[in-house]
Order: structure tokens, then sequence, then C-alpha cells
């Protein structure tokens, strides 16, 4: 089995802020803004309106009703669902090439992070907490239950699916592919209560990458087991051996600031499997 920590959501190229992690811990990764058929005023959690969230953090630069590129889709009550819906992610270009190439198929398991700041409440305006940290978060995972190769097979398109993921809008170039959760969480060949895909909803310092005290938040606090010893293949575009640095009880990694799909083989790293247990007691 392969896990893919998936970097996803608004970043310094597209949104230009960070997600925001509300004053209760909620996680609200904002989808990226891009032509679709959906809107951030069509989108909410938990009677929060992302066009609202959006607008306020941009400061008005990405407006409420600005389209918005669902994708990863991982919460079911933040779009009204058709019948059969199920968690859904699309990759395209360099990053899916990549993904074939580490022969990412079913039953791998995709661990999203993004860039989080805390966020509070100024009178109605949402704002970001003065010198609050920038932080890389895992907010989602999704388990590969069916793959479409779109522009093979265009007719194999799922209604629900069809009508509104951006995947299925427009052309997305020749490797366009979806990805569609199982129905329930598979870890190492135990079953979990858990779907196959959706959000950690609460912040847990358990789901933070970036370490404590970093200089920037692309330095990860990682367990131990990550760093690449007896020459094990690392964690994909993390070749460079002086991006590793291993503690007594933890490995600093200085994880690269481009690129989308970072690939572990749990072959290699079987302590893999039990990390992905522990976050999942978060998926709540």
């Amino acid at each position: 089995m392969k896990v893919i920590l998936s970097r996803k959501g608004f970043d310094s190229s597209y949104g230009g802020v960070a997600s925001p992690i509300l004053d209760d811990g909620t996680l609200l990764s904002l989808p990226i803004p891009s032509p679709s058929r959906i809107t951030y005023d069509e989108l909410s959690v938990g009677g929060i309106p992302l066009g609202k969230v959006v607008a306020d953090l941009t400061s008005g630069r990405i407006p409420s009703n600005h389209h918005a590129h669902l994708d990863p889709d991982l919460n079911a009550a933040m779009y009204p669902r058709l019948p059969g819906w199920r968690p859904i992610f699309g990759q395209v270009d360099a990053a899916q090439a990549h993904l074939e190439g580490c022969g990412v198929t079913i039953g791998e398991i995709f661990l999203f992070f993004g860039w989080f700041r805390e966020v509070n409440t100024v009178g109605e305006q949402y704002r970001f907490v003065r010198d609050a940290r920038n932080l890389h978060v895992i907010y989602g995972w999704l388990q590969v239950g069916e793959i479409i190769r779109v522009n093979q097979k265009p007719s194999c398109a799922p209604q629900w699916a069809s009508e509104y993921h951006p995947h299925f809008y427009g052309d997305r170039g020749a490797n366009n592919t979806v990805y569609i959760a199982s129905e329930r969480l598979d870890i190492g060949g135990i079953a979990s209560s858990a779907d196959g895909g959706g959000v950690f909803r609460k912040f847990h310092e358990d789901l933070c990458l970036t370490a404590p005290g970093a200089k920037n938040r692309s330095q990860w606090l990682l367990p131990m087991w990550f760093y690449p010893r007896d020459k094990r293949a690392p964690l994909s575009y993390h070749s460079n051996p002086q991006r590793w640095k291993m503690h007594e009880d933890c490995t600093i990694l200085d994880s690269v600031a481009r690129g989308q799909e970072f690939v572990l083989d749990t072959d290699h790293y079987p302590e893999a499997t039990s990390w992905m247990r522990d976050l999942m007691t978060h998926a709540s």
C-alpha cells in the first residue's frame, strides 16, 4: 500500500492566503479559485458560508461569487448532493504522471494537507490572528476505491459527479484522472469504521506537519521511522539527503516548496499503517 501526502487548497499562488483554523478549532480548507460550475457562495460548512470567509480573508480580492475548484471534495455537507455521492479527487498533467509513475492504484490512501492559520471574528469579519503561525496541516483523507480515466471513458462519469465536479468540466488534459473513495477505510488489511474519504473537522497537533518553532511551514516534524535509512526509497520528491535530519525521537524534513503529490511506500515503511490508524482517531 502507498500513502500520498497531497498538497491542496489555498496557497501562495492560488488564493494567496492560508485556509482558516476557526476559533473553535474547525479546519476549513478553502478550494482554490478556478473556472467551474459552482461558486464560493454555494458552499458552506456547519452553517459557515465559504463565500464570506474567502471574501473577508482576501480583503475582497476574491469575491464571494467567484467560481471555486471544489477538489478534493471530501465533505458531504459542503454542497447539495445527488444520490450516490462519494468523496472524490481529480488530478492531471505532471502531478498525475507522477502518481502513475509511482504505481498509485486502488487501495492507496491520500492524506490531504494544506496551508492553515488561526482565524477569529472581529465584529462580523473573519480575520487572521495577529502573529498566528503558518502551518501545514493534514485535513482530510481518501482511500482509492475506483479510478476513472476521464478522456478514455468519458461516459463512465457517475451522474452525481458529472453535474458539478471540475474534472468533468472543460478540457483538463490527456491524462485527466479521477479517484473515487472506497465505501470504508481499510488500513493495512484492517477494516475501519471510518468512511473511505472525509475530513478531520478539528485541528489537533497530531495533524500538524510543521515542526514547533520551525522557520517556515515547510519544515516538518515527522515520526523517527520516516527517515530514509538503510537505502529505503524516501518520500517522493525528497531524495536529497540534506533535506533529512534524524533526531533521537523524531525526523525533521525540509519539505520541497513545489510539488503536489508525495508518495511513500508502506512496504518499505510498515510503521506508516499504525501512524495512519492513530491519525484516524481524530476523524470523528
